[in-house]
């Protein structure tokens, strides 16, 4: 019997996101993860404190012998592992669990900088020697490869599905009613220019539903007037539910919400504030529009345009071929 932990990055959080990078992940990794007795911990909330870390041997010993360990996605990688909005709850206690992992279309949650020595030592301490990492775009690839670590882009693996045969059943114009996204993120919120984007929605579509990805989406949604009676959606099962009826467009700031509306084949605009959603036009041709830029969105709406995600599948099949080649 092989045996698996997956550090599940859905465990704890407050990003839906997470949710749908976890199980693109595991849909790709199948094969060989249905052979396997696979254990979960947790990447976003603390597996033990110190004195049950000392109590529960076992899984101590399962962690130390297990033949794989997958960190499923998401931005963990940081210039600052102390500076990661405290989703990764690794430290000196903890990092044994990790040792030998290997990241799987993992990004960074910031942008370029000096690299602290904490992180450098935590990384070189649990990330994997003997395979190649999998990371989203190439800033954390040159971050990973600056300390030795071998690493590859991927792309993100929300995106693996979107072969060129499933990019062109995805419509090319305008639908009657629009899911849309707005990041209620401190550090993310612009009242103006989402203010615009409101706005044009509201004179494009005969319908309009709020896909709420993070806890604090709704209440930045609250903000702006006239939105009371806007459907919201909260669960991803119903927001698959609701983009598979048709007829429908996604537009808005949440990256994954619209990789997710992707991958149920409806025709999206990501609105970039981020050097994340600029990554994955960089690496993959997603159709994004800058929100400083926004002004143009109505044209954009109107206009007919195919998505044809551009993938490294080269990079995805040398990666996959590390675990699949006994597995399927």
């Amino acid at each position: 019997m092989e045996k698996a932990i997956i550090f599940d990055t859905a465990i704890g959080t407050s990003n839906i996101g997470d949710i749908v990078i976890l199980e693109s992940l595991e849909t790709q990794l199948e094969p060989l993860l249905r052979q396997c007795f696979v254990v979960r911990y947790a990447t976003h909330l603390k597996n033990f404190n110190f004195l049950t870390y000392l109590r529960l041997r076992a899984k101590r010993r399962y962690a130390d012998a297990c033949d794989y360990k997958f960190i499923m996605g998401t931005n963990l990688l940081s210039y600052d592992i102390f500076n990661t909005r405290r989703q990764w709850q690794i430290g000196l206690l903890t990092w044994p669990l990790y040792k030998n992992v290997v990241v799987a279309g993992v990004g960074t949650t910031q942008g370029k900088r000096r690299l602290t020595a904490y992180s450098k030592f935590i990384y070189k301490k649990i990330l994997s020697k003997k395979y190649i990492h999998s990371v989203r775009d190439e800033e954390s690839r040159e971050l990973l490869e600056s300390i030795g670590i071998k690493a590859i882009n991927t792309g993100c693996p929300t995106l693996w599905k979107l072969t060129p045969e499933f990019c062109r059943q995805i419509p090319t114009g305008k639908a009657g009613a629009c899911a849309f996204s707005l990041s209620g993120f401190k550090d993310q919120l612009d009242l103006e220019k989402d203010g615009k984007m409101l706005a044009i929605l509201k004179q494009n579509y005969e319908k309009l539903y709020f896909w709420c990805q993070t806890t604090e989406d709704e209440k930045y949604l609250d903000t702006f007037p006239e939105t009371a009676d806007i459907t919201r959606i909260y669960n991803l099962d119903v927001f698959g539910q609701l983009l598979d009826k048709g007829n429908i467009d996604y537009v808005g700031t949440r990256l994954h919400g619209g990789i997710f509306a992707l991958q149920h084949k409806v025709r999206s605009i990501i609105i970039s504030i981020d050097h994340r959603a600029r990554g994955f036009r960089e690496t993959n041709h997603i159709v994004t529009l800058e929100r400083d830029e926004i002004e143009k969105l109505d044209d954009m709406i109107n206009s007919e345009f195919r998505t044809e995600i551009v993938l490294k599948q080269e990079n995805i099949d040398k990666w996959k071929s590390q675990f699949l080649s006994r597995g399927e």
